[in-house]
């Protein structure tokens, strides 16, 4: 099984990334890709072209084509998620790039330095559901997300789990219940 893994967070030292190091850590395996070269146009700029695609580019619709498994991290800026994963969702799910999401599942985190988390992951799956529907796609959301809070108690830099029980549980048991879905249906689809 093949797992992707968007780091969302453009802002450099961000905590989003200590959460993807640590999934792909505890999974021991996923490609990650770090929002920190984020080279996507804006809305207004123009679309990405299939033709013309950066090498940032270029890998992240590589990662999310080839992922049984799409893990999506966002940072909760104001209860939403990152201007940068609301830009890709507008970029990629049209008609050029639709067939990347098909046949995967999608797993949200919110990710915070506080209590939040929460609202992002929501919206991110109500929005790929969305996507799924429109597109016809065989995907689906994972109905399980996670809320990675006071993420700098919780792992390090490099995306080690830190001492705290409640959160490596959570973390665990999200990790865990994500793969059991994505393998059913990679089976059933």
């Amino acid at each position: 099984m093949k797992v992707g893994i968007i780091s969302g967070s453009a802002r450099k030292g961000n905590n989003t990334l200590r959460v993807a190091k640590a999934i792909q850590k505890k999974l021991g395996e996923g490609e990650i890709v770090d929002f920190q070269e984020y080279d996507l146009p804006n809305f207004s700029e123009g679309w990405v072209n299939p033709e013309t695609e950066t090498p940032f580019q270029q890998y992240l619709v590589k990662t999310i084509h080839d992922a049984d498994l799409l893990i999506v991290l966002t940072p909760e800026y104001n209860w939403f998620p990152s201007a940068e994963i609301i830009n890709t969702i507008h970029q990629l799910a049209g008609a050029n790039y639709k067939h990347i999401f098909d046949n995967t599942v999608v797993a949200t985190v919110g990710v915070s330095s506080g209590r939040g988390g929460r609202m992002p992951a929501v919206q991110l799956g109500y929005v790929f559901n969305k996507i799924f529907n429109v597109f016809d796609l065989n995907s689906i959301t994972s109905p399980r997300t996670f809320e990675a809070q006071e993420v700098t108690k919780c792992i390090d830099k490099g995306g080690n789990l830190l001492d705290n029980q409640a959160f490596n549980d959570g973390f665990e048991s999200f990790l865990s219940y994500s793969v059991k879905v994505a393998k059913r249906w990679q089976v059933s689809s």
